[in-house]
Parts: C-alpha cells; sequence; structure tokens
C-alpha cells in the first residue's frame, strides 16, 4: 500500500473514531445526570440554604437558630454537641439554641447541619446506601476524635471532613447502582484497589466526583481537599495536619468495618505502624478511637431514629457495636429536645444565668435567647423585639423568629404619637396587653388582629430606667388555645431580663430624669 493510501486511511479512521472523553468530561456528564434526578435538587437547595445563613455574618445568628429549630435531628445534635464536655466547660445545662449556636460557632454548625443533611438524605434509600451512611459517620466521628488526641483545634471540621470523604462513592451507589456493582465485583474476583476498579468502570475515581459535588453545594475548600489528599496511602510526615487526620480515619474505617473479619488485626497493625509517624497514635490510641467512633455514630442513630438492625452490617461490626450498646445507651441529658411551658422556665433561668456571668455576653445573643425561649413555649407561632424610635415616636420590629416572622418584622410599625390603637395605648400605659379572637373584642382590637394576620396576641412593653424603650411581641396565626397564665408570667419575667439586659449594656446607669433626656443616645440598639 502507498504512503498516499495509508494516510487516507488514518484519516479516516481518525474522522470515525473520535477521541474517548476526558476523565474531567466525564465526570461532568455524570454530575449533570445526576442533577437530573428528582431528589438531587431538593438535597442541593437543602444546603444552599444552610450555607446561605451562614455567609451572612450580620443574620447568621437569628437564621441559624430559625433553621435549626425546623428540624428535629439538628436541633438534637446541636444541644448534645454544645453540651458536651469539649464546649460546655460551666457544668450549667445548655437548652437554649441560640445559647448552643453562640457557644459552638458558625463553622462548627456548618458542619453539623451539612453532615446530617447528607445523611438524612441517602439513608432513605436501599439497605447498601444505609451502610454506607453509616461507613461515612463512623469516620466523621473518628476523625473528630482523632482530631482532639493530635491536638487540631477545629474538630468539627475535621468531623464534615470525614463525613464527606466517600461522597463520590455514595453518589455512584445511589444513582448508578449497576456500575456501583461491577466496580466491587472487580474489587473482590481481580483483586483491584478502589481506585483501579473505579477508573475502568466509570473513566474516573470516586473522589473527583465527590469533589465535583461539593463544588457546586459550595461546601469548604477544606472539605474538597481532603477528599484527594491521602485517599490510599498516608500522607508524608509534615503534610497537612486536617488531610492525615482524614486520611487515617477513612483508613480505620476500612479496615475495621469494611472488610471480612479475619486479618483484621493484622490490618490495623499494619495502619499503626503506617500512621504512627505522622500522627503519634498508639494501639491502644487507636483502639479508643474505633469505640469512640462506634458510640458516637450509635448517638446519631438513635437521634435520627434508625434501627441498627435496618443497616445489615456486617458480622463484625454488629458484634462491635451490641458490646457496646448497653456502655453507649445515652441516659436523660440536658440536650434533649422539649417544649412547652417547663422549657420555658428552664430557658428563662439559662438567660438569668448568662446575665450574671462573668464574662463578656452580646446583647444581640441574649435578646434572640429570650425569643427563642417564648417560641418554644409552643404558646406562639411568631415572636418579634421590637423597639420605640424615639425621633420618629414609632415602635418597630428589630428581631423576629418563627416562620413568617420576617415578613411581620418587616412590616410591623407603629406610632406612639398620642396612641390610637390597642398596641400603642398598652405601651403608653405601660401594661401588658393581651388579645384573642376567642375573647369578646372592641372593633379596634378585631381589626388589629385582622392586620396582624392574627388569631391571639400580647405585648410586653419593656422599659429602661423607668422609660419604655420598646416590647416584646407574640401571636399565634392558626386555630389553639390561649397562652396560659404561667406563660405570659413567665414571658413577662423575660420582658424583664431583656429591660436587664439593655440596662446592663447602656454606657452608665442613669435617673429617670436623666434618661428621659438621653434616651435618643443611650440606648444600644441590637442588629435586625
Amino acid at each position: 500500500m502507498s504512503q498516499p493510501e495509508e494516510a487516507q486511511i488514518a484519516n479516516l479512521t481518525a474522522t470515525a473514531l473520535p477521541a474517548p472523553p476526558s476523565r474531567r468530561q466525564q465526570v461532568e456528564d455524570c454530575l449533570r445526570e445526576i442533577r437530573q434526578q428528582p431528589d438531587f435538587p431538593a438535597f442541593a437547595h437543602q444546603i444552599s440554604l444552610v450555607m446561605q445563613a451562614l455567609s451572612d455574618e450580620e443574620a447568621s445568628l437569628r437564621q441559624l437558630t430559625s433553621l435549626i429549630l425546623k428540624d428535629f435531628s439538628l436541633t438534637l445534635k446541636v444541644l448534645r454537641t454544645a453540651n458536651s464536655a469539649h464546649y460546655n466547660r460551666s457544668g450549667k445545662p445548655i437548652l437554649s439554641i441560640t445559647h448552643a449556636v453562640a457557644l459552638l460557632g458558625v463553622e462548627a454548625i456548618r458542619h453539623l447541619a451539612g453532615s446530617l443533611l447528607l445523611f438524612e438524605h441517602y439513608r432513605r434509600h436501599s439497605p447498601g446506601l444505609k451502610q454506607l451512611m453509616l461507613l461515612s459517620l463512623l469516620t466523621a466521628s473518628q476523625s473528630r476524635e482523632v482530631a482532639a488526641r493530635v491536638g487540631y483545634p477545629r474538630r468539627e471540621e475535621a468531623y464534615i471532613c470525614g463525613m464527606f470523604h466517600n461522597l463520590g462513592e455514595v453518589l455512584i451507589a445511589c444513582y448508578r447502582p449497576a456500575q456501583y456493582a461491577a466496580i466491587l465485583v472487580l474489587m473482590k474476583e481481580r483483586r483491584l484497589t478502589e481506585a483501579e476498579a473505579a477508573f475502568q468502570v466509570l473513566g474516573f475515581r470516586y473522589q473527583d466526583l465527590g469533589q465535583a459535588a461539593a463544588r457546586q453545594w459550595n461546601l469548604p475548600e477544606r472539605v474538597l481537599d481532603t477528599m484527594e489528599a491521602g485517599r490510599y496511602a498516608p500522607p508524608p510526615a509534615g503534610g497537612d495536619l486536617l488531610a492525615l487526620i482524614t486520611a487515617f480515619s477513612h483508613a480505620l474505617t476500612t479496615a475495621v468495618h469494611r472488610r471480612d473479619p479475619e486479618g483484621a488485626r493484622a490490618r490495623l497493625k499494619r495502619l499503626v505502624h503506617e500512621f504512627s509517624p505522622v500522627l503519634g497514635l498508639r494501639s491502644e490510641d487507636v483502639r479508643d478511637v474505633v469505640e469512640a467512633g462506634v458510640r458516637d455514630t450509635m448517638e446519631t442513630f438513635s437521634i435520627l431514629r434508625v434501627p441498627l438492625d435496618e443497616l445489615r452490617l456486617r458480622r463484625h461490626t454488629e458484634a462491635v457495636l451490641q458490646g457496646l450498646k448497653e456502655a453507649a445507651q445515652p441516659a436523660a441529658e440536658p440536650g434533649k429536645l422539649a417544649c412547652g411551658e417547663d422549657l420555658l422556665e428552664d430557658l428563662a433561668r439559662e438567660i438569668e444565668w448568662v446575665l450574671s456571668s462573668p464574662s463578656d455576653w452580646d446583647l444581640n445573643n441574649v435578646i434572640l435567647m429570650i425569643l427563642e425561649a417564648i417560641y418554644r413555649s409552643e404558646a406562639f407561632d411568631r415572636v418579634l423585639f421590637c423597639l420605640l424610635d424615639p425621633e420618629s415616636e414609632t415602635v418597630q420590629g428589630r428581631i423576629g423568629l418563627g416562620e413568617g416572622s420576617e415578613a411581620l418584622r418587616a412590616r410591623f410599625r407603629f406610632s406612639v404619637a398620642g396612641g390610637g390603637n390597642p398596641l400603642t395605648d398598652a405601651l403608653l400605659a405601660r401594661r401588658t396587653l393581651l388579645l384573642s379572637a376567642e375573647s369578646g373584642l372592641s372593633y379596634y382590637e378585631a381589626e388589629l388582629l385582622k392586620q396582624l394576620g392574627a388569631t391571639c396576641l400580647a405585648v410586653f412593653p419593656i422599659m429602661v430606667d423607668g422609660i419604655l424603650v420598646g416590647c416584646l411581641y407574640a401571636d399565634r396565626v392558626g386555630a389553639g388555645p390561649d397562652p396560659s397564665a404561667r406563660v405570659l408570667e413567665l414571658v413577662s419575667r423575660l420582658r424583664y431580663l431583656a429591660a436587664r439586659a439593655i440596662g446592663l449594656k447602656s454606657p452608665r446607669r442613669r435617673t429617670p430624669a436623666e434618661a428621659q433626656s438621653k434616651r435618643n443616645t443611650s440606648l444600644p440598639t441590637p442588629s435586625a
């Protein structure tokens, strides 16, 4: 065959056989396909809501408190974390979500929320996925425990990095189950590594997909970094400590919980030998980390009401969990979620303790704790903290909590110049106001309820140095019993705590005459 003919055939072959897609293109195609699944956008939206609230430094505490209280499992997890020995050094139980969020910090809440969203979403799929989520939780808990032992300060950051370490595997198992099964077969029959088997079937590694998905969910860059670092071999000494922690915890989960029981001791010895020079963990440390991870994971299962027998764990995992089951059963503890009148009283005591503590406290946080206490009494649906603007002589909503409270806060603006409606008349008279559609109302009272879209409302004036500075407003928008006398008494107590907090943050205590002339410059104003 002549050279021109060979060149022509080569050109035809090149035209007929396009180059295979790159690894990056295959990852993008896979992620695009997954995103089109019905349940994927909803999950991504949930994560975006949490991350958006966390990115707003001005309103993060209020928005986070509201978001957390809407999720039972997240509320419990936040309270239990805040009451752990690592965070609560006072010995006083923390019952307020506002207090817990302020204590834990935004980053810790981001990690708890993100990891629980991942678990809650994917645990509802097949039993195999539930087991994968169990393994993710074990890695997360072990990462946090290792971080504490090696002196890494951001334990919750280590937790979320461990939780999302195998995100790519979770996505493939959920949305491409046939390919996931083929990868497992290759690993077992041909004794390929996970990376080799995944690359043969998918054209990319699990962590390639995990990183792409995490980037779309706006997860922290540290999460993406630790997906890559040290996935299949221990990183070198002197490497990034968080990457070392995550890599070790993932390898530990694999060694103990993802292989047949035979040879587990040898795998653990090899793991300790490989990572001991860079992490300084001994064999007894590794044993304690495994046991602590199991205990913490069992607690999470209990919070999320997921039966352990539903996960169909391997024999050795079930044996470990069963052996620790009795010790891991939590007794009644301060982190347990509760609502109602008793909780309202407990939260009032917690606020008094915060105000009396020698350490500095933030006025905004205390006001939000007060709103949270009223909201969790279950007597009201919406709660506002309102301030009186001396210049315009109007009372305005400043901070809100509850469904629809933000819209109410934006339009809550009443003039107190000369009164004119039941709300401003009560403020001018410095008296508590309670209106209910179930009781006899005047025309103006009925109109006020209608204007605010409420079936029942209560207003509690706040006085500082004998001067009206604002009020607490609470209402119910649906059917239900009126607040009890005890609830009204406790909310009135919270009104006095709000006044005390504002007074303590004033530049100095003044006489009523001084306060009357200087009130427009003396009052510290909580942010909206």
